[in-house]
């Protein structure tokens, strides 16, 4: 044997492990989409429904944050919370 003579070292790392998968969330829709007529209407209707609920509460939210009031959806818990700073003004 030569002197200074190394043998090439095997590549550990094959071709596959060194691709690496994208981290993070999926891009595109995660539904398929509808192909019958019927449940293609069903779907629009459902997004439209969707849409003007969320603008809805969107602007009612804003509403409540411009005039002060408590930022709560929910009636029972909002009335609650409008009570309790009814009381603390009542006492001062």
């Amino acid at each position: 044997m030569p002197q200074g003579f190394k043998p090439k070292a095997k590549s550990s790392a094959s071709k596959a492990a060194t691709q690496q998968k994208a981290s993070g969330p999926k891009r595109g829709p995660r539904q398929i989409a509808p192909k019958k007529t019927a449940a293609v209407k069903e779907a629009r209707e459902q997004r439209k429904n969707n849409a003007s609920m969320t603008q809805k509460v969107e602007a009612e939210m804003a509403g409540r944050a411009s005039s002060g009031g408590p930022l709560t959806i929910m009636k029972k818990v909002a009335a609650a919370q409008v009570d309790k700073t009814k009381g603390k003004k009542e006492k001062k």
